[in-house]
């Protein structure tokens, strides 16, 4: 019986994992996971200012809001590049979305085929053509002007030009898509004039935990933006949150997943207690998660420690291990009984159909 309880357990604890992981102090660290592999690399969130996307159609063009980078519209008119007006650019502050990798912010304005926000779509090259002019204010506090000339199809290639606000120190420079197709973006330091291959592979990550903009409602037609910590899914990775049930009774064939926003986990799973001046857990709450290898998750968040660690912890398993619909609890026959000789006991669980005789 000691080897059966013990067996019993063992199960058990199989279908659930904890994860313990770390963003560092000041969530130094962006944290890309995978939800089959575990930790795949803790990238230093402050080592890029414009992020390009590597998508063949994807004119998403996003800035590192967490390294403190802000971007303006300041004309509709790229040929007011060298004659330009910033009066009242500071009433045309850009986001990236919360919900879409592809509306970065410089994408954010376009409304529609043919506008993608800093250009215009070529019925007869199919490049995409620069259109506006932003400002950008980096990190140490200082402007840089900033146009994207073209994005070729032909070629996928990236060509974009910045300078300072008096035209001095203009640098044009090119970044090939196609060199880092492998990943959903390839990013740039404005003051390094530098490349950063910082993500992994897109097809070896389904999780990323990070800093991002988040837009929430403040008024009848005001919103209010500010920075939240939070998860955010791959490209591709379907998600569903699961609000007001009892976590270990989640069914995920009642929770379908969508691809539709990417923060669907996001950053209300927990919250400061203005109390005790540490994070409470939302109860009630958590989460299916789709991977990059064909499998589902169900993720229940249990800790979250603030800047002072960076530390947050969770518990994952396989979503056919959730739920009283999905597991039988094991079970178990001795016969006969009674008996003077030999006796068989069976441990039959419903897992998988796998079943366990022991004769004596």
């Amino acid at each position: 019986f000691t080897f059966l309880l013990t067996l019993t357990i063992s199960y058990a604890a199989q279908a659930q994992q904890q994860v313990d992981l770390s963003m560092a102090p000041g969530y130094a660290n962006e944290l890309y996971y995978s939800l089959e592999d575990g930790l795949i690399k803790a990238e230093p969130a402050n080592n890029w200012d414009l992020a390009f996307a590597t998508g063949a159609f994807d004119a998403s063009i996003m800035i590192n809001e967490a390294r403190g980078v802000a971007v303006f519209k300041a004309s509709d008119d790229i040929n007011d590049w060298n004659n330009l007006d910033t009066t009242g650019m500071a009433q045309n502050r850009l986001h990236n979305s919360s919900m879409s990798w592809s509306l970065g912010a410089l994408a954010n304005l376009g409304t529609s085929h043919p506008d993608y926000g800093w250009g215009t779509y070529n019925v007869i090259t199919h490049d995409l053509c620069g259109s506006r002019v932003f400002v950008l204010l980096l990190s140490d506090g200082s402007y840089k002007k900033l146009k994207i000339d073209m994005m070729s199809s032909m070629n996928q290639e990236f060509f974009f030009t910045f300078a300072d606000l008096d035209g001095t120190n203009e640098k044009s420079k090119i970044i090939s898509k196609s060199t880092y197709s492998d990943k959903n973006f390839v990013y740039y330091d404005i003051a390094s004039e530098t490349i950063i291959d910082r993500e992994p592979d897109s097809e070896d990550w389904d999780l990323v935990f990070r800093k991002y903009d988040l837009e929430i409602p403040a008024g009848p037609v005001t919103t209010l933006h500010y920075l939240v910590t939070g998860v955010q899914t791959n490209l591709g990775i379907g998600s569903s949150e699961v609000r007001g049930a009892v976590v270990t009774a989640a069914d995920s064939a009642n929770y379908p997943l969508s691809k539709t926003d990417i923060s669907t986990i996001g950053s209300d799973w927990k919250s400061f207690n203005m109390t005790t001046f540490t994070y409470d857990i939302a109860d009630s709450l958590s989460f299916f998660v789709s991977s990059n290898e064909g499998g589902v998750y169900h993720l229940i968040f249990t800790s979250f420690a603030g800047s002072s660690t960076g530390d947050l912890s969770f518990t994952q398993s396989p979503a056919n291990e959730v739920g009283s619909e999905n597991i039988e609890a094991p079970s178990i026959k001795m016969y006969p009984n009674p008996s003077s000789g030999t006796t068989t006991i069976d441990l039959v669980a419903g897992h998988n159909g796998w079943e366990l005789k022991l004769s004596d």
